[in-house]
């Protein structure tokens, strides 16, 4: 039985007409060119440090580091959003609660949004960082992300498996794993009736335009496509409200298929990404996820 919080939040988001922006390829159009030019974010953030990286093209982005009290690890967290948004208040609560509760110093990019990157230069550019972040930190570095965020996390992690630069540990939180979010089982098993956070019809909209010139089942554009061998300990976290949990099910069936040693947790009438709204479900996996870090 969901919580009372769960249900309350919800009702929320529902009365908000949160997913209506999904509903179509003009819904979600019209939604993005409304939004701001990035970077819109503040530079200013309470309880971190703002930092720029600037990669070999030319291209430069803000990072936010919020300094742990140990030096044990570093997580480079990926925020969601679709591709479309900047890192919102919520993602910022939950880099510091990974801090407060941790020990461990926790770097969150604001990386730049559609439509004014595509696939190719967004995961080049990320995956320099990366390397950027590990030659600079000198603990291990675990990565994680959500929805959008976690299919970056996924593809630099591919990127550098089977290397000395292999992160620690990788922690996908309602990973957006193939873009196209046209699996037939997000209808067969009636999600888009119970997700009250998004709708396929308009993420995939946004998957072609983030595509660019390549293909959708193109790993830089879905890295469910991608080779999983070699990947380090994973942990995949779904609710089962959530439209991307049929993809989220084909990812852990393909990493166990390819030897990565993976733990995929599925919660009960969970929608998406709910670790990072206040509810007992969210503490639940938090502390969950903190032990598998603890035990890395």
């Amino acid at each position: 039985m969901p919580s009372k919080e769960s249900m309350a939040i919800k009702e929320l988001l529902t009365a908000e007409g949160f997913n209506l922006k999904w509903e179509n390829a003009g819904t979600i159009r019209q939604y993005i060119e409304e939004l701001p030019s990035y970077p819109a974010l503040s530079e200013e953030q309470e309880g971190f440090e703002t930092r720029c990286f600037q990669s070999e093209s030319g291209m430069s982005m803000n990072y936010y580091v919020s300094h742990g009290a140990l030096e044990q690890g570093t997580v480079i967290y990926l925020h969601g959003g679709a591709y479309i948004e900047e890192i919102l208040p919520p993602h910022f609560a939950f880099a510091k609660q990974w801090t407060k509760r941790t020990g461990f110093t926790v770097i969150t990019p604001n990386y730049p949004t559609v439509p004014a990157i595509d696939a190719k230069k967004l995961t080049g550019l990320m995956r320099e960082f990366y390397k950027y972040v590990f030659a600079l930190v000198k603990s291990p570095v675990f990565l994680m992300g959500d929805s959008a965020g976690g299919a970056l996390a996924l593809d630099m992690a591919q990127s550098v498996k089977e290397s000395p630069l292999t992160p620690k540990g990788l922690i996908l939180l309602s990973p957006w794993a193939d873009a196209a979010t046209d699996n037939p089982q997000i209808a067969g098993l009636n999600i888009p009736r119970r997700d009250i956070f998004l709708q396929p019809a308009g993420l995939g909209e946004v998957g072609r335009m983030y595509a660019g010139s390549l293909l959708l089942d193109d790993p830089a554009v879905s890295p469910l496509f991608g080779e999983m061998r070699g990947l380090p300990r994973t942990v995949i976290l779904v609710g089962t409200d959530d439209c991307l949990l049929p993809d989220a099910r084909r990812l852990q069936d393909k990493m166990v298929r390819e030897g990565v040693d993976t733990e995929y947790w599925e919660y009960e009438n969970m929608m998406h990404v709910w670790p990072l709204f206040p509810m007992p479900e969210a503490e639940d996996a938090l502390e969950r996820m903190f032990q598998w870090v603890a035990s890395n």
